[in-house]
């Protein structure tokens, strides 16, 4: 399985523009009819996908061949009740995915020239977008779940619980990201404090 990078690019430029650009002298410069020319502006999307030939069962034998191409990354949502949204991490909210519980969507980068991170918070009022992860590293990790300064902190919800791991059948290259909110009774929560003692306990953050 390879990746493959299918990038939009943000200017097509004609072959007069590209040599005024480089700083080649040019009398007629500022006369470009860019309909005539073809310059016209493009989304700067970036999709990577994956792709695997194998061998298919046939009559031809081993000249049959099936190609399958899938997105190199997937966000599943393992929440039994919460909706998330994603987005790559500097893009306009408008670009965001929107993940509803138990369901599995692809993503795709918003702008090339933007970091490779990802952010997410629930699909509900008053959170703001988490920081930055990368796809591509493998592992779990949490994601802190802020409010906006003018809500109470009275929400149940403190952190996501994201997986990163590989896709089968992509040959190492595909990977699943899985999110999952924190349970609220502390079953499989990311932080969790068990008293075994005799002793009533007290704690708190350091410096609060």
């Amino acid at each position: 399985a390879l990746t493959t990078f299918i990038r939009r690019n943000k200017q097509k430029w004609s072959h007069l523009e590209v040599k005024n650009r480089q700083g080649h002298d040019d009398s007629n410069a500022g006369t470009v009819d860019p309909i005539k020319f073809g310059m016209a502006p493009l989304e700067p999307n970036v999709f990577e996908l994956c792709y695997q030939v194998t061998m298919l069962p046939g009559m031809w034998g081993e000249l049959s061949r099936m190609l399958t191409i899938t997105p190199r990354f997937l966000l599943k949502n393992e929440s039994t009740w919460l909706d998330i949204v994603v987005k790559q991490v500097g893009s306009p909210d408008t670009s965001r995915i929107l993940i509803k519980r138990g369901e599995i969507a692809p993503f795709y980068w918003a702008d090339g020239n933007l970091p490779e991170l990802v952010c997410a918070r629930p699909n509900e009022d008053g959170f703001k977008w988490s920081g930055g992860f990368d796809l591509c590293t493998l592992g779990m990790l949490p994601l802190r779940l802020r409010l906006l300064d003018s809500v109470n902190d009275n929400s149940i919800l403190s952190s996501l619980r994201v997986n990163v791991e590989i896709q089968p059948g992509t040959g190492g290259i595909g990977t699943m990201i899985s999110l999952r909110d924190e349970d609220p009774s502390g079953e499989g929560s990311l932080f969790r404090i068990e008293n075994h003692s005799p002793f009533q306990v007290y704690y708190s953050q350091d410096g609060i």
